[in-house]
């Protein structure tokens, strides 16, 4: 029974090596700097061209900059499964987000009902309230503890935006994304650091 425990504490403790670098909180903080900065140029579709422009940049950046220095491990289901999950919260965010933004054109309309327009009323905390829980719940499900406390700001930031009425939704995304993304700046250059990139044509390391 302790063989399989401590197998799965090894498993879990290289699983948790595949967030130190970064490269996930870049592409989270990315794409909420994307939503702010669309609102501030009211180019809605700006997001959907950064993510399209982005998200592969950010995957030849894991084989280049990555997998030279940590390797490619083949994960249990579970975990591939966790991979599969990440991506998909991030799209489904996409998603959630274009069609908030939708949702708002609509509600506008004079015919809206009341708990449209009261949506509407608060819509940066109604937000605020979906992303924050979409990326904590995406923490859980992953074992990537650091979108709890990326959750939370989501939450005080727009909940903020909405009860204050004086920070503009726009730089409230901005700035939860600017920070996200810095925290995953910090986190490469320490990981690029901590871990030199190996010549393959190396032998291994001589005692």
């Amino acid at each position: 029974m302790r063989p399989r425990s401590a197998l799965r504490d090894l498993e879990r403790k290289i699983w948790l090596r595949t967030f130190e670098h970064g490269l996930w909180d870049v592409a989270l903080g990315s794409l909420f700097l994307s939503f702010g900065l669309s609102i501030f140029v009211d180019f809605a579709p700006l997001t959907a061209i950064w993510v399209v422009v982005l998200f592969p940049s950010l995957r030849d950046a894991g084989r280049r900059l990555i997998i030279p220095r940590i390797g490619h491990v083949q994960f249990q289901e579970p975990r591939q499964r966790a991979n599969t999950r990440l991506i998909g919260i991030l799209s489904v965010s996409v998603v959630v987000g274009l069609m908030a933004f939708l949702f708002t054109a609509w509600a506008s309309d004079g015919t809206a009902p009341t708990w449209a327009l009261w949506i509407r009323g608060h819509f940066a905390g109604v937000l605020g309230m979906m992303w924050g829980a979409m990326i904590a719940a995406t923490g859980w499900l992953v074992d990537f503890p650091r979108l709890y406390a990326y959750g939370a700001l989501m939450v005080v930031a727009l909940w903020t935006t909405d009860l204050t009425g004086r920070i503009h939704l726009g730089v409230s995304l901005t700035g939860v994304g600017a920070i996200i993304l810095c925290v995953g700046l910090v986190l490469l250059v320490r990981f690029l650091r901590t871990y030199p990139k190996q010549d393959p044509r190396e032998g291994p390391p001589h005692a």
